[in-house]
């Protein structure tokens, strides 16, 4: 290195021009004269005690009081060591700007594709701590033990946060011992490695191939259209066939689907027993977030044939309705971008299941509703 350079190196490095100057001077004299290491070099006689001084106290050289001042340079650890940290500093601050500037900020419709999956998995743990609804993850473990703490955040404040973890043996037992309990809803095991995946409150999505991809990158969208796809990804590959590993009970029977509630409930329907559910969803008539409730009079969904099995995926993804009872008026309830029906459903809880009396005479059916008016004579 030439020494300009290298002089700029230590200015960068916090000393002053005068004080790289004096320093790589004595380091060239070695143990000499203060007045000297003014003669070899272009810093004043009247400054040169001062910065020999100041150097002192950093800990780059050592002065000795003899019948006049000398220095010499101290062994060069404590310099090497604050140099090497303010180089990692600068490479850190490299690296920070090229994420800063590749990490685009969404518009309200938008997909952005980025080089670096840390990027993801920072920003889905910005858009955890503003999530209102619904987190669906699927992670390595050392991706959800660090996203922990904003999962538990987002739990706290009444958010399903359902997580699925890819579980090889060693990260399956580190995933074990953490004390996960009060960061998720429901965690399940996803025995295929995969891509890392986050969706937050239907709108948000966050994807990432795994590392055996040949190009590493990450997706972030902002676009209800394609987290819906996302979503199903995720319900299909890596959710409804994976091993439970945990569900909060806490939470009662509670369903963030509507098709896991007809898989669930279906056979309950054709037989004597009243389901009274409490949704909470978007009301496609006030455009607000509603709550209803009522007892299940009918459900519908593509094939529906009542066979003794529940329905297939499949067959729930095509169209799927269910009405219930609103204080005497029939309101449907649909699922993920329904707008046909009276609401979207985001959150189903049962209400109450109960034995309907014989001798009640109840709707048991929509039709019961529908009464045609007599012709007139």
């Amino acid at each position: 290195m030439e020494p300009d350079e290298l002089q700029a190196a230590l200015e960068n490095a916090g000393l002053t021009a005068y004080q790289a100057e004096a320093y790589l001077t004595v380091l060239d004299l070695g143990m000499t004269p203060a007045v000297k290491v003014a003669q070899n070099s272009s810093i004043p006689t009247s400054q040169i005690y001062k910065i020999l001084r100041d150097l002192e106290r950093q800990g780059y050289v050592e002065t000795i009081d003899r019948d006049q001042l000398h220095v010499r340079p101290t062994e060069p650890e404590v310099v090497l060591d604050q140099l090497r940290s303010q180089g990692r500093r600068l490479q850190d601050a490299a690296d920070d700007i090229e994420d800063r500037w590749e990490r685009p900020h969404l518009t309200e419709h938008g997909m952005s594709v980025v080089k670096h999956q840390e990027t993801i998995i920072e920003r889905a743990r910005e858009t955890f701590a503003d999530s209102e609804s619904l987190i669906e993850a699927v992670l390595t473990g050392k991706q959800f033990e660090s996203l922990l703490p904003a999962l538990r955040e987002a739990k706290s404040s009444g958010v399903v946060v359902r997580a699925s973890v890819y579980a090889d043996p060693e990260s399956k037992a580190a995933v074990e011992e953490l004390p996960y309990e009060d960061a998720v809803t429901e965690l399940r095991w996803s025995y295929i490695p995969g891509p890392s995946l986050a969706v937050v409150d239907r709108r948000h999505c966050y994807f990432a191939p795994n590392t055996r991809a040949p190009e590493q990158y990450g997706i972030m969208i902002d676009d209800d259209i394609l987290s819906f796809i996302f979503h199903w990804y995720f319900y299909t590959c890596n959710w409804s066939l994976n091993e439970r590993a945990y569900v909060d009970t806490d939470e009662g029977w509670s369903f963030v689907t509507l098709e896991e509630f007809i898989q669930d409930f279906s056979l309950l329907f054709d037989e004597p027993v009243d389901v009274s559910i409490v949704a909470t969803g978007y009301d496609n008539q006030t455009h607000q977030v509603e709550t209803v409730s009522g007892q299940v009079i009918d459900t519908f969904y593509q094939d529906d044939f009542r066979i003794e099995d529940p329905p297939s995926i499949d067959q729930l993804a095509s169209g799927l309705t269910v009405t219930i009872d609103n204080d005497g008026t029939p309101y449907t309830i649909g699922s993920w971008g329904s707008v046909f029906e009276d609401m979207e459903a985001y959150r189903i809880h049962i209400d109450e299941i109960s034995l309907a009396p014989p001798s009640q005479t109840r709707p048991s059916r929509l039709s019961d509703f529908l009464i045609d008016d007599p012709s007139p004579e």
